[in-house]
């Protein structure tokens, strides 16, 4: 069986910010392209087809990141079984990981778009989607979830990639696919004429390019990664293992996208200009939280490759300083967004309703976003040593429990825009608190290896 691959970042020997940075730029790029693909949608339709068609696509959101979310979270699993196996050289174990992971997505993948499709008007009916977008909003949607295999396999693919610290591949491979995205939005949008189905169908064909691109990959790998597709096959013990890392994580993360639809409906409540000032600000916040995510995948991926190697002094000397380099970086990004605001939000509309509508929103969220990083850093210190149940569930109360609460008393009391915003920062403080004292008492189970 081949070992380790040539493309592998020594994550559990040397100095560990040279390999922070090399691990977290290319990542953090890699999210920001993908990002950039919803985000190409939302300025092609609200610069060329109007406010309606800005708000329809910026107003679905939530649901993509719904699923979305899922799939990612489910990677989490993926990134922290092959990274514990590899850094403990366990080669066979890991060759039964790639191929079960691939398997795995591409039914998944299948499975979410029969599912997205079908639900896809009733869940904007209950989001109370105004009639004069949810047409448009639902046509939207069913060209992206025909995109969803391609976004299954495309992560979960990267996630055995990122899991040997190769972030630059993924990286290169979202360059062409969003470069493509932009050029296909032009081309269905304002030769084609095809409005919000022609931005998703741009989306789909660019995610199903992006997945092939990595898969082009494994399957030239000279390693333990190497896919063979003649023995694609799911092993039911790694499978189940990826389930117990993973599982939790995409709960997670779909629950706490339930807890935003329902932010979102009541945005939806103050009409068409606030959907579309809110879906330009909450564009415009995706790329800084892009480093929040990548941040997050860094403490995972170090502490998992460390634990497998029992370096456990080392994991969490890299946690602590990977969470105060992201706090630092989010604020920095959070400044100079703020001076930045009105270019950036002139790419997304002419309107200047709108506009003032997500200056409200952004400012804000941008400035406070740096308390977002304690929340996901904890957590991810929690799964990198094996435990991802638990920071399932303090962030289910603490943030989604928590929001729904603040929804249906304070946002009552007092019905205005901004206190439907602040629950954000808010609801991290609280998540951040629980997860750190948990981290705490689980940290106990880990003796230093020096001592």
């Amino acid at each position: 069986m081949a070992g380790k691959s040539s493309h592998e970042l020594d994550i559990v020997n040397g100095s560990v910010f040279p390999k922070y940075l090399a691990f977290i730029i290319p990542m953090t790029l890699s999210y920001m392209l993908q990002i950039a693909f919803n985000a190409a949608d939302v300025i092609v339709v609200g610069r060329f087809e109007g406010p309606n068609a800005l708000a329809a696509v910026g107003s679905t959101t939530a649901i993509v990141s719904l699923i979305v979310n899922f799939v990612v979270g489910l990677s989490n699993g993926v990134n922290i079984v092959i990274a514990r196996d590899y850094a403990g050289e366990r080669f066979d174990k890991v060759s039964d990981e790639v191929h079960t992971t691939i398997v795995s997505a591409l039914i998944g993948g299948i499975v979410l778009a029969v599912l997205g499709a079908v639900s896809a008007r009733p869940v904007l009916e209950l989001m109370k989607s105004p009639d004069d977008v949810i047409g448009m909003s639902a046509s939207y949607l069913l060209f992206y979830y025909i995109g969803l295999p391609g976004i299954a396999v495309y992560n979960f693919a990267a996630a055995i990639l990122r899991a040997i610290g190769d972030t630059k591949r993924p990286m290169n491979f979202l360059i062409f696919s969003g470069v493509l995205n932009v050029i296909l939005n032009l081309l269905f949008v304002i030769v084609m004429k095809l409005g919000v189905v022609g931005v998703g169908a741009a989306t789909s064909i660019s995610n199903y390019v992006s997945a092939f691109l990595v898969l082009g990959v494994l399957i030239r790998e000279d390693s333990c990664l190497k896919f063979n597709p003649k023995q694609m096959k799911i092993n039911k013990a790694v499978f189940s293992e990826i389930m117990k890392q993973g599982l939790p994580v995409g709960l997670q993360g779909s629950i706490f996208s339930i807890s935003n639809m329902l932010i979102q409906s009541s945005v939806n409540s103050f009409g068409s200009v606030y959907m579309a000032g809110n879906a330009a600000a909450q564009n415009i916040e995706s790329f800084q939280q892009c480093f929040i995510s990548s941040n997050l995948n860094t403490i995972l991926t170090f502490t998992s490759q460390n634990v497998g190697a029992k370096k456990y002094r080392r994991a969490s000397n890299t946690i602590r300083n990977a969470w105060l380099w992201g706090m630092t970086g989010t604020f920095i990004l959070g400044i100079l967004t703020v001076l930045f605001r009105f270019p950036l939000l002139s790419l997304f509309t002419t309107s200047d309703e709108v506009v003032a509508v997500a200056v409200r929103r952004l400012i804000p969220v941008v400035m406070l976003e740096f308390l977002g990083v304690t929340m996901d850093a904890t957590a991810s210190a929690l799964r990198g040593f094996g435990y991802s149940v638990e920071p399932m569930i303090t962030t289910l109360l603490g943030s989604c429990l928590f929001r729904i609460i603040w929804l249906n008393t304070v946002f009552v009391l007092f019905p205005y825009y901004e206190v439907i915003i602040i629950v954000w920062p808010v609801s991290w403080v609280v998540t951040a608190l629980a997860n750190f004292l948990y981290y705490k008492k689980i940290r106990k189970n880990f003796p230093d290896e020096d001592m």
